[in-house]
């Protein structure tokens, strides 16, 4: 029997191989497959990151696929955002056996449709589940397996988010966290004309330098201290598949996600006025701000990684940002990617003669505290009695408590993939924030 724990929010993840193994593999192969046939579909796309676990649970996948009579296409290590393409512009489903940031031990599978349209528990990984329950027959005709470098495709594709015939001459650090993004990088970056540094490039799923987990500040150290030695224009830091970037600027600092995608937002809606842009509940003010004063849309949705995707894709808007360090966009067929992110910001630099601290700068309006994990007993009836005291303010429930004033905002919700409650709070200044912070937490602590 399959462990159900595996079955997360936003993809399939598990430890190696107490949770998941090569027979979970395959039967999700079998399962994934049996799904995709429903719709009409003949071939599915493979690709892997670099664990150790990950080449036995791709070979176990692709024959679960294939004794269900479908055929695999195989394009090897990659990044996640090239399965991405790759579903994209062959209008395949696809599935990307990674774990992420996760530390190297796990291990799990990220199943899209065609297009690049990833699936989370809500939308269809519930219905593969279900598929592995059935135990359906298996095919007397087995489906083939193709391999094929899709590398050259995809660098032609990433280079098309900035006009690398002018950008100007920089140096930058970039740390690919031992992952599967280090190889493509090297290319695509041997492309510009910029000087890079490269820290961790090689492939080593045992992740011997630092977790895959660039949110982690932990993670950058060794980032930021070749960044403050040798003087960079910026670094940044890829997870453990690529999806996810970090960005720190040339004095080493720590820049957070929300600002970037402020930035983001300003780029595309000088160049597409009126555009709508997705951001999650969880981000900051700064960013509805920045949307509203370039005449944006500005569509708040619930976190993660599927929800903004497929809000992005309903609303046909031109960029997803979400405060993990992932940045969707249109022409990425609505998916995210660490890659093309770095190409605006090397894009955004090369138009302005200024250092990335400096128009950063312009979006360090608010403060606000580190995302706080709390472990709670019976925790949504303590939100809804937190949020009984806060009666008067304006108050939402997109994805958990949202409290909101002139002078700070509050985020209270239950993770979907860990089991806390994270809180979030921003305010226009210090001693605001520090006093809400002090409140909430007496309530908190008076109704555990």
């Amino acid at each position: 029997m399959i462990n159900q724990a595996i079955f997360r929010a936003y993809d399939i993840r598990g430890i190696y191989p107490d949770e998941i193994d090569e027979k979970s593999a395959y039967q999700i192969g079998l399962a994934f497959a049996a799904y995709v046939k429903d719709s009409g579909t003949e071939q599915i796309i493979t690709g892997c990151d670099a664990r150790i676990s990950s080449p036995v649970l791709s070979r176990s996948f692709i024959r679960g696929v294939t004794d269900a009579g479908i055929n695999i296409l195989n394009i090897g290590l990659a990044p996640v955002d090239m399965v991405y393409f790759a579903s994209g512009s062959m209008h395949l489903p696809a599935a990307m056996i990674t774990a992420s940031h996760n530390p190297g031990e796990y291990n799990g599978f990220k199943l899209m449709r065609k297009d690049a349209d990833l699936m989370g528990i809500n939308s269809g990984l519930s219905d593969v589940k279900k598929l592995i329950e059935e135990k359906r027959p298996l095919k007397s005709k087995k489906g083939l397996v193709v391999e094929k470098s899709i590398k050259n495709d995809y660098i032609e594709h990433v280079l098309g988010f900035t006009e690398y015939d002018y950008i100007r001459p920089m140096r930058i650090a970039v740390d690919a966290g031992s992952g599967s993004v280090g190889p493509i990088l090297g290319k695509i970056l041997g492309k510009l004309s910029v000087n890079y540094t490269p820290l961790y490039f090689n492939p080593d799923g045992n992740f011997p330098y630092h977790e895959p987990d660039p949110k982690k500040e932990k993670n950058l150290s060794d980032l930021k201290n070749e960044v403050t030695t040798n003087h960079y224009h910026f670094g940044c830091a890829f997870d453990g598949d690529g999806d996810r970037i970090i960005f720190i600027d040339e004095e080493g600092k720590y820049i957070s996600p929300s600002i970037i995608g402020a930035l983001m937002a300003k780029y595309f809606l000088k160049k597409n006025p009126y555009s709508k842009i997705v951001y999650g509940a969880d981000s900051s003010q700064i960013i509805p701000d920045t949307i509203d004063i370039y005449g944006g849309k500005a569509i708040r949705e619930k976190v993660g990684h599927t929800n903004i995707n497929k809000r992005l894709r309903t609303e046909r808007g031109i960029l997803g940002i979400e405060t993990s360090g992932h940045y969707f966009f249109k022409n990425n067929f609505y998916a995210d990617s660490g890659i093309i992110s770095l190409m605006v910001i090397i894009d955004i630099l090369s138009r302005q003669k200024k250092s990335l601290s400096l128009m950063v700068s312009e979006f360090s309006k608010y403060v606000s505290t580190p995302e706080i994990n709390l472990k709670m007993d019976d925790s949504e009836e303590l939100i809804k009695k937190i949020a009984q005291n806060f009666e008067g303010y304006e108050i939402d429930w997109l994805d958990g408590l949202t409290v909101r004033t002139d002078n700070f905002w509050l985020n209270l919700r239950l993770s979907n993939t860990e089991p806390v409650v994270r809180l979030n709070i921003e305010a226009k200044n210090e001693l605001i924030l520090e006093r809400v912070k002090k409140d909430l937490f007496r309530l908190i602590k008076k109704f555990k």
